[in-house]
């Protein structure tokens, strides 16, 4: 009987976990209107993408560690960055940058805003 029961447990353990997974895989690859998705990784296009946005600054290296998307009338990138600033003996700290790349035909992508975490 108590054998039946540790197998009965392990079972929906195993069911519970498959599910709580499948939720998050779904809810990664949704984008909501109006709502982030989590933080991630970059793909290629989107460090190009940081790449060309920031190309004009000066003052301080950003280097992207992860974004977040949102879809608005486009597309806002909310990237998090290490920076370091050009300056002897720098310290680095964590960074924000959020850049809007609007839908097609309407305009380049470009930088809102820059904040320090």
């Amino acid at each position: 009987m108590i054998v039946l029961a540790a197998l009965m447990l392990a079972g929906c353990a195993a069911t519970g976990k498959k599910a709580a997974q499948q939720t998050a895989e779904t809810e990664e690859k949704t984008m909501l209107t109006g709502g982030y998705t989590r933080q991630r990784q970059l793909t290629p296009e989107e460090q190009e993408l940081f790449r060309k946005v920031t190309a004009g600054l000066a003052g301080v290296d950003y280097t992207p560690e992860s974004v977040a998307t949102q879809v608005v009338a486009g597309l806002n990138y909310r990237f998090t960055c290490k920076a370091v600033p050009q300056a002897p003996a720098p310290r680095s700290y964590r960074a924000e940058i959020v850049v809007f790349q609007p839908l097609p035909g309407r305009g380049e992508p470009h930088i809102v805003s820059i904040k320090r975490l």
